[in-house]
């Protein structure tokens, strides 16, 4: 068995996949809300952004299972609170004032506002024991493990176009499976590919994603992506090829690992930008214009520059009193922690 990468051996170029995937999936938030209908042209566009960008959240939890998550409450709780925060300044903002709406935005991992964070949490926790479990087993048990949940999770709703979790793999076993997925890259894989096949393989799958969902949108009319869905299996092996891609690109920017670590603060701010930009600049607007797919390019970049911003400015003002607030809650779920363990004890005996 190999020895497990750290966070340490972390380049660049992975920092910058990151920032990729955010900014593809702002990029499919944008198209979603668009009629590119009304566009044969922007049709194809939006079908294009779905092939290539819904890698995004799977290389996301690719890069967390190669590396290995180390299950730390005070690195949630800092997370929970900057969530919180933007989740609540967010809906101050953008809607009117109601109690129901703050209290989701004030519990917004508990409430599901945003999918992502949720399930993120939980595989945060469930991180130490998918770890245990992958180091335990054999590299033939896990193969084996691994063919299953593809089989069942993957292969299954991509060829039988039944979706077993009824989620699209926006779920919590799709986390697990792609966490488990980069375990095993990390521990069985030997990187050596050339860049050529990489590419290669990659753009073979994309073009087919491409082609297969945009035949069936012509033929529904309407935009299609059964095949480019997270729980499709060609959107796992161009997320797979797509992370070795830049595995190969190893470089060193500070600058570009440090605005990476705002890439959940633009997830969690996204909506809310979009919201007060859209009474400025709406991209809807434009749903029939020849060149949308740049204007929402740029629309994104405008909101991902925003987002980081605000999010550094949050770090610059209240995010000094972060330390404190993080090691008060931190304590007080250990002593939580304790007193539910001796109840569970009590009743045990």
């Amino acid at each position: 068995m190999k020895s497990r990468p750290t966070s340490g051996e972390r380049n660049s170029a992975i920092e910058l996949l990151r920032l990729l995937c955010i900014f593809g999936i702002l990029m499919m938030h944008v198209f979603g809300d668009l009629q590119t209908p009304l566009s044969t042209l922007n049709t194809a566009a939006h079908v294009l952004v779905n092939s290539l960008f819904n890698t995004g959240v799977t290389c996301f939890i690719l890069i967390s299972g190669y590396f290995g998550i180390r299950f730390s409450i005070e690195k949630l709780v800092r997370l929970d609170l900057m969530v919180i925060f933007f989740s609540v300044l967010g809906t101050l903002a953008t809607e009117e004032f109601a109690v129901k709406a703050l209290v989701k935005a004030a519990f917004p991992v508990l409430t599901r506002q945003y999918w992502f964070i949720t399930c993120y949490f939980a595989l945060c926790i469930l991180a130490p024991f998918l770890n245990r479990a992958a180091e335990k087993m054999t590299k033939e048990w896990f193969g084996k493990l691994l063919f299953a949940l593809l089989f069942l999770f993957s292969a299954v709703p991509t060829f039988g176009f039944y979706d077993i979790m009824q989620d699209a793999g926006k779920g919590l076993v799709h986390f697990v499976m792609i966490y488990l997925l980069g375990r095993y890259l990390a521990l069985y894989e030997n990187h050596s590919h050339k860049t050529s096949r990489l590419l290669l393989g990659l753009l073979l799958c994309v073009g087919f994603i491409f082609a297969a969902d945009l035949a069936l949108t012509v033929r529904g009319h309407a935009v299609y992506n059964t095949f480019s869905r997270d729980c499709s299996l060609f959107i796992v092996l161009a997320s797979v090829l797509l992370f070795f891609l830049f595995w190969q690109m190893r470089f060193h920017s500070a600058f570009v690992n440090h605005i990476a670590g705002d890439v959940l603060a633009v997830y969690v701010l996204d909506r809310f930008i979009r919201a007060i930009l859209n009474d400025f600049v709406n991209p809807g607007a434009y749903a029939a214009h020849p060149a949308l797919l740049f204007l929402a390019a740029g629309y994104v970049l405008a909101v991902m520059a925003i987002a980081i911003l605000l999010n550094e400015l949050r770090k610059f003002t209240i995010g000094r009193l972060e330390p404190w607030l993080v090691k008060w809650i931190t304590l007080a779920i250990h002593k939580i922690g304790a007193i539910l363990l001796s109840l569970f004890h009590v009743i045990r005996h």
